[in-house]
C-alpha cells in the first residue's frame, strides 16, 4: 500500500480551523488539494503530520505557527508610492499584488537530477503582498501570509497517493497546476513599465 513520502503526489481534503475552532478554509474530498510531498509546497507541520500515512486515513494535526506560516513579521509591512504601482490600474483594500525583483529575471535551468529541484532553496521567489491601506500618495502593503502568527488545526483525509510524472519531478508541481502557473509567470515587462525601484508589481 502506498504511503505518503518524499516525491509522491498526494491528494487531500481538509478543514482548517483557527485557535478558536472556527473553520477558516475547507477543501472537499471531491475536489482535493494536490501537492508534491517533500518539495516544500505545503507547510512543514502539515507535511510532518501526513508523512507515512495511507489513502483513507483521517488525521487531526495541531500545528503551531512556527511549523505553519511562521510569525507575523512587521518588517514585511512596506509602504510604496502610488507611482511605483502606476501600471497596476485600480487599487483596492485586500487586493493581492505580486512583487518580482529584477534579480529574479534569470533563466531557469533544470538540475541533472530533476529530484534535486525539491531540495533547492529559492528565497528570492516573487512574493505576494496584500494592500492594507491606501493613502493619498502611498500604499501600505503586507507581505505576511494571512495565517502568519496563528496556531492552526487541520482535519485531513488522504484521498490519493500516486507516482509523479517526469514533469512533476522536474517542477515540483502537479501537472494540473504547471501550465496555469507557467502562464502566470511567462510575462515580460515592457520597456515603459521599467522603473528604478529594483522591483515590479503585477
Amino acid at each position: 500500500m502506498e504511503t505518503v513520502q518524499k516525491n509522491k503526489k498526494v491528494s487531500i481534503g481538509y478543514s482548517l480551523k483557527d485557535e478558536n475552532g472556527a473553520i477558516i478554509e475547507e477543501v472537499p474530498e471531491s475536489f482535493p488539494f494536490v501537492y508534491m510531498h517533500g518539495c516544500d509546497s505545503v507547510i512543514e507541520g502539515l507535511e510532518n503530520a501526513l508523512e507515512g500515512h495511507h489513502v483513507g486515513d483521517h488525521i487531526t494535526a495541531h500545528i503551531p505557527y512556527d511549523k505553519g506560516y511562521g510569525p507575523y513579521r512587521k518588517d514585511l509591512i512596506i509602504k510604496v508610492s502610488k507611482e511605483e504601482l502606476r501600471n497596476i490600474g485600480e487599487l483596492w483594500l485586500g487586493m493581492e499584488l505580486e512583487m518580482v525583483r529584477d534579480s529574479n529575471m534569470t533563466e531557469f535551468s533544470i538540475p541533472e537530477d530533476p529530484r534535486d529541484i525539491c531540495n533547492k532553496s529559492d528565497d528570492e521567489d516573487p512574493t505576494i503582498y496584500t494592500i492594507k491601506e491606501i493613502q493619498k500618495e502611498t500604499v501600505t502593503l503586507d507581505g505576511n501570509h494571512p495565517f502568519a502568527g496563528r496556531d492552526l488545526t487541520f482535519e485531513i483525509t488522504i484521498v490519493d497517493i500516486t507516482e509523479p510524472s517526469v514533469t512533476e519531478l522536474e517542477t515540483g508541481l502537479p501537472d494540473e497546476y504547471t501550465e496555469e502557473d507557467d502562464d502566470d509567470f511567462d510575462e515580460d515587462f515592457p520597456e515603459d513599465e521599467q522603473n528604478n525601484f529594483g522591483r515590479h508589481w503585477r
